[in-house]
């Protein structure tokens, strides 16, 4: 009797009802999703800051075993096989995962090193000597390597494409850093073994991280 009643009279959500629902459930997905994504790249940026530690004590420990000279990208003449900075430090990391940011679109190495300073080798058949620590006077300001998308191994500095921009246009897309990968910002490397997040407008405009002065 009294329950037959009620289910006779009961009625369903009218679908101003349901639109209103969908209206906020919308709001809430709009307010939340970027939050989240933000969360998650956190997370790959903490774990890239972990890679960028491991390669700089791995840079560290091969100056130790080669008289205090950091290792360079060897752009060898004559068709014999370059030697890429990475190759040169694996032994010290044996772990490829190690060289892959979280957040590069590019499955290969995701790191590019500073060869403006710390060294690029040669083409001309004349090859040219490694860095020493020594002559690094701010060690904990130079900038050994920095997150980078894809394109080759290494970087310029800021002023070399500033100065002359219809000559190193070409170098925004493939001798540039990732500099915004991380919210906003890179993680960087330094030569005196510790690396951090830096904001990215700062990575690209400061000169003299990439190129510092020397004793």
């Amino acid at each position: 009797g009294e329950e037959m009643r009620y289910m006779r009279t009961r009625k369903g959500f009218t679908l101003i009802e349901l639109l209103v629902v969908i209206a906020i459930i919308a709001i809430l997905a709009a307010i939340l999703f970027p939050v989240f994504a933000r969360a998650r790249e956190k997370a790959r940026q903490t774990s890239c800051l972990s890679n960028a530690k491991q390669i700089t004590l791995a840079v560290m420990q091969y100056t130790q075993d080669y008289d205090e000279c950091l290792p360079f990208y060897q752009n060898e003449p004559n068709g014999i096989t370059n030697r890429m900075w990475y190759q040169v430090i694996y032994p010290y990391i044996m772990n490829e995962q190690v060289l892959r940011c979280p957040s590069s679109p590019s499955i290969t190495v995701g790191y590019g090193w500073n060869i403006d300073c710390i060294g690029y080798g040669s083409s001309s058949g004349v090859r040219l000597p490694p860095v020493s620590l020594a002559t690094l006077k701010y060690p904990s300001s130079t900038l050994i390597f920095a997150d980078k998308s894809s394109g080759p191994a290494g970087y310029y500095r800021p002023s070399r494409w500033i100065a002359n921009p219809s000559s190193y246009g070409y170098l925004y897309d493939t001798y540039l850093p990732m500099a915004t990968i991380h919210n906003g910002g890179a993680n960087v490397g330094f030569a005196d073994g510790h690396a951090k997040w830096m904001d990215g407008e700062y990575v690209l405009m400061t000169d003299d991280l990439w190129n510092p002065a020397v004793q």
